[in-house]
């Protein structure tokens, strides 16, 4: 088994990720050609501002799902999008990883999911929780994941709230002074991350939730949560590095 678990460690993983947003379309009325303007004392119409009334269906989404956050996750939220987008992107591609391929090798261990309780459960993602990490890092550090982070912007995603993902919108970490870092969810999936070559295999696991986790401004870890099918959310895995 060790030794299985430090073939794992050595994979290489290659991945990517596209964004799009759509934007909304403006209509502008004006005269036709060769009308008269019967009173020229009338006071006109200044032009109107092309930005306005340009909000997109994602950004009224986005509104929408901002006005059921807790005011804890507004201020993470606020807190998030200061700090450097590469290093937002770098903890969160590190957090996805991890939980994905961590879900990955439970579900091939868990011979028979249905004898499994949500502390047997919990036990087996502890037990690769380090492995996955340990992956995890060497993965960032490689330049395809630095091209990544540069240039595929990751923010938070109110989308992840909502099902099939049902992310809770905050975690904690535990931090070594005894304080807790506030962790919002940035990322989240049903099956592989963008950048993974493995897939969720979706007997234990419904989702996946990835955090970035902040303590006075500074983004000091990334997290994961494994939704589950029968339990909901498990118990949160936190990294430092």
């Amino acid at each position: 088994m060790q030794a299985w678990m430090h073939a794992v460690g050595a994979l290489v993983f290659t991945g990517g990720m596209v964004a799009a947003l759509v934007p909304a379309c403006t209509i502008h009325l004006r005269p036709s050609d060769g009308g008269e303007i019967e009173n020229e004392s009338a006071e006109h119409t200044p032009p109107a501002d092309p930005d306005e009334g340009s909000e997109t269906v994602d950004d009224v989404e986005d509104d929408q799902e901002r006005e059921t956050m807790s005011p804890e996750a507004e201020a993470a939220y606020d807190e998030l999008m200061s700090i450097d987008p590469q290093e937002v992107a770098l903890k969160t591609m590190a957090a996805s990883y991890a939980a994905v391929m961590v879900a990955n090798l439970v579900e091939t261990q868990a011979v028979d999911p249905a004898a499994l309780d949500l502390e047997a459960l919990d036990a087996l993602i502890q037990q690769y929780a380090p492995a996955g990490w340990d992956s995890a890092h060497t993965w960032i550090q490689t330049p395809e994941a630095t091209t990544l982070a540069a240039t595929d912007g990751i923010y938070p995603n109110f989308g992840c709230f909502d099902e099939p993902y049902a992310c809770p919108q905050t975690t904690e970490c535990p931090l070594s002074n005894g304080e807790q870092a506030f962790c919002m969810v940035t990322q989240c999936g049903t099956g592989e991350c963008p950048w993974c070559p493995w897939g969720l295999g979706n007997l234990l696991f419904k989702s996946w939730c990835a955090y970035g986790c902040l303590k006075h401004g500074n983004l000091v870890a990334g997290a994961y949560i494994l939704n589950t099918h029968v339990w909901g959310p498990g118990k949160r895995q936190c990294t430092y590095r």
